[in-house]
């Protein structure tokens, strides 16, 4: 493979990564949304089915529900916008890990230069991880994680997404049903 070929593949690989990471800063973003509106009205529907302690207590445990049904999901989106902001960090480090190992050299071209869909990358150092969504397996490629350190970070953040898309959904889904009980409080 000639330099030209590797800077090109590398230059896709990190369009990919960025390609996914607005993908989900989109869907993260919208996740957020929809737990403001419904932990929102949540919240306000609590206010106005308590009085007294009881409004003082949701007061309190209604803000700390908002801030985590909404912060969790936003966070990933800021984190997932940060991604294309250090493309030429990726580009540097990937170049240096696929020029020294040829293992690594392979499953990324098996990876980028066969998909024509962006691929998932995900990684915790010492060991780098990709899958490809035509490929059922995971290929690990031991590498030193300091010298790829936004490599591994990206992918790292990567990796969280779900967690942090999960929190916000499951609290959403718990201020919906609080919401539900909240009315049948405030209508009897």
């Amino acid at each position: 493979m000639t330099e030209f070929d590797l800077d090109r593949l590398v230059r896709r690989a990190v369009d990919a990564v960025g390609h996914l990471a607005r993908r989900g800063s989109n869907i993260t973003t919208a996740v957020g949304l929809l737990a403001l509106l419904v932990t929102g009205a949540t919240y306000l529907v609590g206010i106005a089915a308590f009085g007294g302690g009881t409004r003082i207590v949701w007061t309190v445990l209604g803000v700390a529900l908002l801030l985590f049904a909404v912060g969790a999901p936003l966070l990933a989106s800021f984190r997932l916008r940060a991604i294309p902001h250090h493309a030429e960090e990726l580009v540097s480090e990937l170049r240096l890990l696929l020029g020294r190992n040829e293992e690594a050299r392979r499953v990324v071209i098996d990876t980028v230069a066969i998909d024509e869909e962006p691929s998932a990358a995900v990684t915790a150092a010492p060991t780098f991880i990709v899958q490809s969504g035509q490929y059922t397996t995971l290929h690990r490629i031991a590498i030193g994680a300091g010298d790829v350190h936004h490599l591994a970070k990206v992918t790292r953040e990567l990796a969280v997404l779900p967690s942090l898309v999960f929190i916000g959904l499951a609290l959403t889904g718990f201020a919906a049903f609080l919401g539900f009980v909240f009315t049948l409080i405030w209508i009897f």
